[in-house]
């Protein structure tokens, strides 16, 4: 009898990314620049011997502080465990995802390479994975490259969408960002606040100061910034003319207690209490609900996991007063106790809470058991409080 021979042929899974072909496959990245950040999809089909398979890339970059920041990859066709990444990366950016050519994708990533090089900062593990891309020709024209600027930017639309996302990127010492909001034919400096080192751009009231003959407007601007720990109320001028930043000035600032600050962040809370009847094994395999099918990011605390729930877009954006976490629809937290606390800041988004979390594969899980509205702060008090139940939270610390 004769021996069949048998080859065995290798899906690539574990093949050296280093020895495939890449071909291109699609990329798209966030119009989220204005925001001071981007995430970026890019999928590739790696061929050899005997394997070809598609190899998904995700990258996020901060624009302010750590350039090129992290980098992670899939093999294989997209798997629950890479939407579910996904979902973290993308979902609270409230972007839309804007396709990108081979030559536009190798020049952005480029662009934060030569920035993580120019501050010394380190690019992401397992850079034999990507760089290729750093090998292909990364050269644009002048006019492709403010194409590509253009598309990971959103129009503006309005002056008070306008004047936040200057000053957000002036707080953030992201000139480059700042600078394509500006009306070049005119000279003013942008580093106004760049002794503000890692700053965060709490909340921005703008008020209208004077409408001038010549078609623009001056805006005196009262922004709250939290830098260290400590917080700092800032008073600027911001002058515009047809939609571009014609004029800039730093008027006044002083420092406030966190007690003040707390006092001018502080919302509202709708906040409903389940009880959730999933435990053990079937409680796990259920937590990819609350994820994707609820569309939020999940942390996890010390009693318990968050879920939050973003909005869709960045219009808070376009709001006179302007507060960093108005881009949040609002919360649910499973505690390891099995109770499950849906929180939102208007009645508006916590109805829909409810009911999205009502048509989802979980709503059969869970029993109402109470319903409250808070005038001061109290869900991430109690996530923070080591307290078991939410009801005995409230019992020993809150008049009800």
């Amino acid at each position: 009898m004769r021996q069949n021979s048998i080859k065995v042929i290798h899906g690539g899974l574990t093949a050296d990314l280093k020895v495939c072909d890449k071909a291109f496959c699609r990329a798209y990245v966030t119009n989220t620049r204005l925001m001071g950040v981007l995430a970026i999809h890019a999928e590739w089909i790696c061929t050899g011997d005997n394997f070809r398979f598609p190899l998904h890339q995700f990258f996020y970059i901060d624009c302010e502080e750590a350039g090129l920041e992290t980098y992670r990859s899939f093999r294989g066709q997209g798997s629950s465990e890479m939407e579910l990444y996904e979902q973290g990366l993308v979902g609270g950016l409230g972007s839309d995802r804007i396709p990108v050519s081979e030559a536009e994708l190798r020049w952005l990533l480029n662009h934060w390479r030569i920035f993580n090089e120019k501050h010394s900062l380190p690019l992401p593990a397992k850079q034999d994975e990507y760089s290729f891309i750093f090998e292909g020709p990364a050269e644009l024209s002048y006019e492709d490259r403010r194409n590509v600027l253009d598309k990971v930017c959103v129009d503006i639309t309005s002056d008070y969408q306008l004047v936040n996302y200057f000053l957000m990127r002036c707080f953030g010492r992201d000139y480059e960002a700042a600078g394509r909001l500006t009306d070049l034919t005119y000279d003013f400096p942008l580093d106004l606040y760049d002794s503000y080192i890692k700053a965060t751009f709490c909340k921005n009231s703008i008020d209208l100061e004077k409408k001038y003959g010549d078609g623009s407007s001056s805006y005196i601007c009262d922004s709250l910034i939290e830098m260290g720990g400590k917080h700092k109320t800032v008073i600027s001028r911001v002058v515009i003319k047809d939609m571009k930043v014609i004029g800039f000035e730093h008027c006044d600032s002083f420092d406030i207690s966190s007690a003040e600050a707390a006092m001018m962040l502080k919302k509202t809370e709708f906040t409903n209490v389940y009880e959730f009847l999933l435990e053990g094994d079937d409680l796990e395999e259920n937590l990819g609900e609350f994820i994707v099918g609820l569309n939020t990011i999940m942390t996890t605390h010390s009693n318990g996991r968050l879920f939050m729930a973003f909005k869709s877009t960045n219009d808070h954006v376009c709001e006179r007063v302007f507060m960093l976490s108005n881009d949040v629809r609002g919360v649910y937290y499973l505690t390891d106790y099995g109770q499950l606390i849906l929180m939102a800041y208007t009645p508006e988004d916590v109805s829909r809470l409810e009911a999205k979390l009502a048509l989802s594969p979980l709503g059969q899980h869970i029993v109402p058991t109470a319903r409250y509205e808070f005038l001061e702060p109290v869900f991430f008090e109690f996530i923070n409080s080591g307290f078991e139940d939410f009801e005995d939270f409230l019992d020993l610390t809150h008049d009800r």
